[in-house]
């Protein structure tokens, strides 16, 4: 399949396209890689992020499809266990998702990076009244943020979110394999906001579209 463009130049602007993909557009069986006899020998999927977008791809399989081919043993365990557990959720209720959609609103332009370091950050009331006066839609003053006394759940997940802002090995991705470490909450809020990174906050439809079905 192939991408249709997005948009044109137009003097110093851009006309932007209205198509959205649907899922009429993303069959497998109309993909140039597509064989009835066989399951898909792709380590991933060339129309992925169309796929997302058609809202056709499940939330838990894109989590395996996305991290667990490529991460060492450890880590694709407790992805396997964490995902079998429960359905997966970007927000950890409603507080969250609001917190997170009215400052993301406020601050246009945010970078995906700092939206899914964002994510991250409003997850916790407490870890968000530490961060809220330090950021804005260019992004974080990581070292004017105080965390002292702060549980240590939070501190992997305020760790996670400067790294994805701002790169640096604050937490490395082989760190997520170990509880110890990471929280099973915190493993998945970190693997939402990675997620969100990769993909965009078109992958929060997905998230919607399954608790539509439950």
């Amino acid at each position: 399949m192939m991408t249709p463009p997005r948009h044109q130049s137009r003097r110093s602007g851009r006309i932007r396209s209205s198509f959205r993909y649907s899922a009429d557009d993303v069959r497998c069986k109309d993909c140039t890689r597509y064989d009835s006899g066989h399951p898909c020998h792709l380590n991933e999927c060339v129309c992925l992020e169309e796929r997302i977008e058609a809202g056709v791809v499940e939330l838990n399989a894109l989590a395996r499809e996305c991290f667990g081919g490529r991460l060492f043993r450890p880590l694709q365990r407790r992805l396997r266990d964490e995902l079998n557990r429960q359905p997966f959720r970007f927000f950890l209720g409603d507080a969250h998702r609001e917190r997170w959609t009215h400052w993301k609103n406020r601050c246009y332009g945010m970078s995906g990076r700092n939206a899914a370091a964002l994510l991250l950050l409003t997850a916790d009331e407490e870890l968000w009244q530490r961060v809220l006066w330090h950021f804005d839609s260019s992004g974080f003053d990581f070292p004017a943020i105080r965390l002292s006394g702060i549980h240590p759940e939070l501190y992997s997940i305020y760790q996670a979110a400067k790294t994805i802002s701002v790169g640096g090995d604050n937490i490395v991705i082989e760190d997520l394999a170990f509880s110890e470490l990471v929280s099973d909450r915190a493993f998945r809020l970190i693997l939402g906001a990675l997620l969100l990174c990769r993909y965009g906050e078109v992958v929060l439809n997905l998230e919607r579209k399954t608790e539509e079905i439950t």
